[in-house]
């Protein structure tokens, strides 16, 4: 059942990150404010969008049964703990390298909503 949760939990991740992407306000922001990488063809961008949702959901299944937590809930509650990692991650992109705030703010908005999009579903299968 777990793993059932961890691939709708991969998916609606993925499915969150583009609607907030396509948004147009959002998509314009990054469009002004992000270099793409040259040569990285955007198959492979979105294979590893989805690649990192499954890690994210594999990580919050294994924290909350080695924790014995269950219901969506108790998931999401976790989802939102673990926000503070791409928190920090994306605060010393701001301090050290010049990433634009708003930039960083959508980034920590898309993570913020897929954790506990994520915590939430894997949840309701534990």
């Amino acid at each position: 059942m777990i793993v059932l949760g961890i691939a709708l939990a991969t998916v609606a991740s993925f499915l969150a990150s583009a609607a907030l992407y396509a948004i147009p306000a959002v998509s314009t922001l990054i469009a002004r404010t992000s270099t793409p990488r040259p040569g990285l063809p955007v198959a492979v961008q979105m294979l590893t969008v989805v690649v990192r949702s499954l890690l994210a959901a594999g990580l919050i299944a294994g924290l909350m049964a080695t924790a014995g937590w269950h219901g969506a809930a108790a998931g999401a509650l976790l989802g939102l703990a673990l926000s503070v990692l791409p928190l920090t991650l994306l605060s010393g992109g701001v301090i050290h390298e010049n990433t634009a705030v708003p930039a960083a703010g959508v980034h920590l908005l898309d993570w913020v909503v897929k954790l506990v999009l994520t915590g939430a579903i894997v949840g309701l299968f534990l």
